[in-house]
Formats: structure tokens, C-alpha cells, sequence
């Protein structure tokens, strides 16, 4: 019994005389009425700690009453700083004080700030050290490496924060370790392992941070852990990874062994659907952001992100068919900050969107 509860058992008590008291003592009811009462309050106590409390349910709730505003947008078609010939994936540095972008037809990396002020740039054409041929994703470790998918030149390279060329592994093929097309490339927190999403060859491959195989798994199909031209990879703060297919148009989630934990998403134009499905990122909380260009001959035509928790379950999302602010063409990838900031890169209309929560 804590001390506020016996404070109020004394205070009740304290109004019977003691002839009154010594009744209820003999009867048993004095026990039972203690027994009672706290009992209740712990009751009591327990309701109104889950209603303070940060729960799920409450998240989910604050959740369902966002959107998102346009804030900001750079980057324009060309071949100058700070213009792209396609732009592709981005991702912040972990100070969040740099954002690494793909510019895929042009084959270099651009490195911007928040506000989109260039900075530094790398990489031409080629099969070189440091060189792409259509580089499609980016992926900075918690130490500030970067790792990009070189999915022309079927291998994964690793620079340094400043482009400084460090490693290579990978090369065509479809025994372990090799690629057909790989798209994105995912690190662990821990800088131990990465996984890469091979394309063509419908699997996820498993390294060390060496280039060293460790396991792959998938396979060309429809069934749960199966794949049909998986595009991203992405992993949450529990290190689960988070898989989408464009033929398919779902998304699976597998813990670190590659064993299904959950799928969610059908091709279609409802929410939770999708047309032909492009790329994710996961906020601080583990909710899940697609680009749903709802494109083809299953699509609406009005492109959007869409917005899940990390069971899959929709929240919220925007974005119509356009080239004004907050609309999109063909939305890409996406990059989101710390401060719960979208960043969407849009491929056609070869910038870079920002946008920020509102609470309805």
C-alpha cells in the first residue's frame, strides 16, 4: 500500500469510534473494506497511467490527424551545380548537416545542405574507381560513409563523407555475391553489415562491411518472401528490413535473417494501393513513406506518398498529378529528416521537394 492510499484508509477510519471499529473487526468487514478500497484505486491508478502515457495507440492517433505542407523545392534539368539530368535517391549524413543526392543520368553524387545550398560533388561516366554507370541509390552509414548502388556497373562502392573512393565489391551474375541490376543498398546501424537489393535476380544479398557474402534470400514469385523486381531496401531502428516490388506492388518486412515478418499493399488506386511502386524511407518512429507514382495502365494518373505505420497500416497522404509546388510528375525517392521533414525527389520534374507536418 503506498503512502497516499493509507493516508485515506487512516482518514476513513479515523471517523468510526472505537466501539464501531471493534465491531467491523469482529464482523471481518474491516479487512474487507480495506481490501476494497485499494483495489479500486490501484484500478483507478492504472486507467489514468494509460491514458498519460506515450502509447502506440496515442502515436497512432497523433498520427491520423497529420498532414504534410509544402515548404520548399530546388534542383532544375541540366548539367551545372545543383541541376540534375535524373535525380534519383538521397540521404542525410547523421549530423543531418549534409544531404547526398544521385543524379542518375548525369552519373555523380551532389552534396547539398538542408536549405539546398550545393557544396561538393563526384563521379563521371565510367567503369572506374569512383566512376558510375547509372548509379541509382545512396545509403550513408552512422559512421558518414557512403554507399552507393552502381546498378549499370552491377557492384557497390563505398566513399568517404568528402567522395574520397574507399572500396568495390560486386560484379554481373547470379551466383552469391554477384548482380543483375542492383538498386539500393541498406547498412546496419552498427556499420557490420549491409543488404542489397539485386533487382533482376529477385533477392536480397547479405554482406559484411568487406564485400564478404553472407546469405541471400528470395525468389521469383507472389508468395510471402518471394519477390517480382524489388526496387528498395530500406531498415527501421530495430534493424527490420523493409522491401518493395514494382510488379507486385507490396511491401514485405523481414527481420535480419531474411525470416517474413509482415507484408501489406495490393496494386490499385484505394489507399494502401499501389501503381507501380517506387522508392521508401522510415521516420524516427518506424512509420514507413512510399512513393506511389500511381502510374500505368493500373494507375490514377495522380501521383502521391503515402504515409504507414510500422505495421503497415495507412495514416495519411498527398500529392497530386502537376509541376506546381507540393504536386509531382514521377516522385522517386525520399529523405526524411529528424524533425519529421520530408524530403521527395521527383525524377521528371528533376527536383527536390520539402515538405513538414500539420496537425489537422
Amino acid at each position: 500500500m503506498n503512502k497516499y492510499t493509507y493516508t485515506l484508509v487512516s482518514h476513513c477510519l479515523s471517523n468510526l469510534d472505537s466501539n464501531e471499529r471493534y465491531v467491523l473487526q469482529r464482523k471481518g468487514f474491516l479487512m474487507f473494506a480495506i481490501t476494497t478500497l485499494v483495489t479500486s484505486l490501484l484500478a483507478l491508478t492504472i486507467v489514468i497511467s494509460s491514458i498519460d502515457s506515450d502509447s502506440p495507440q496515442k502515436a497512432a492517433a497523433v498520427n491520423e490527424q497529420q498532414t504534410y505542407s509544402f515548404v520548399k523545392k530546388w534542383g532544375s534539368h541540366g548539367t551545372g551545380d545543383g541541376q540534375f539530368q535524373r535525380i534519383h535517391d538521397l540521404d542525410f549524413d547523421p549530423s543531418e548537416k549534409y544531404l547526398y543526392v544521385v543524379d542518375r543520368d548525369g552519373n555523380r553524387i551532389q552534396i547539398f545542405d538542408k536549405n539546398g545550398t550545393f557544396i561538393n560533388k563526384w563521379g563521371s561516366k565510367g567503369t572506374g574507381d569512383g566512376e558510375f554507370t547509372i548509379p541509382y541509390s545512396v545509403d550513408v552509414d552512422s559512421q558518414g560513409n557512403v554507399w552507393v548502388a552502381d546498378r549499370g556497373n552491377h557492384r557497390v562502392q563505398k566513399f568517404d563523407k568528402d567522395g574520397n573512393f574507399l572500396f568495390k565489391f560486386g560484379s554481373f551474375g547470379s551466383k552469391e555475391g554477384k548482380f543483375d541490376n542492383p538498386r539500393q543498398v541498406a547498412v546496419d546501424k552498427d556499420v557490420k553489415f549491409l543488404y542489397v537489393v539485386d533487382s533482376k535476380n529477385n533477392r536480397v544479398q547479405k554482406f559484411d562491411t568487406n564485400g564478404t557474402f553472407v546469405k541471400s534470400w528470395g525468389a521469383l514469385g507472389k508468395g510471402d518472401g518471394q519477390f517480382d523486381l524489388p526496387v528498395s531496401i530500406i531498415m527501421d531502428s530495430k534493424g527490420d528490413l523493409i522491401v518493395n516490388e514494382r510488379e507486385n506492388n507490396r511491401v514485405q518486412k523481414f527481420d535480419k535473417d531474411g525470416n517474413l515478418l509482415l507484408k501489406f499493399g495490393s496494386t490499385g488506386t484505394d489507399d494502401g494501393q499501389f501503381s507501380e511502386i517506387e522508392h521508401m524511407a522510415t521516420d524516427k518512429f518506424d512509420n514507413i513513406f512510399v512513393n506511389d507514382p500511381q502510374s500505368g495502365k493500373t494507375g490514377s494518373g495522380e501521383p502521391r506518398v503515402q504515409k504507414f505505420d510500422s505495421n503497415g497500416n495507412f495514416i495519411t497522404k498527398w500529392g497530386s498529378y502537376g509541376k506546381g509546388d507540393g504536386q509531382f510528375v514521377d516522385p522517386e525517392h525520399l529523405a526524411i529528416d529528424s524533425e519529421g521533414n520530408v524530403y521527395v525527389s521527383d525524377r521528371s520534374s528533376n527536383n527536390i521537394q520539402v515538405f513538414k507536418p500539420v496537425d489537422l
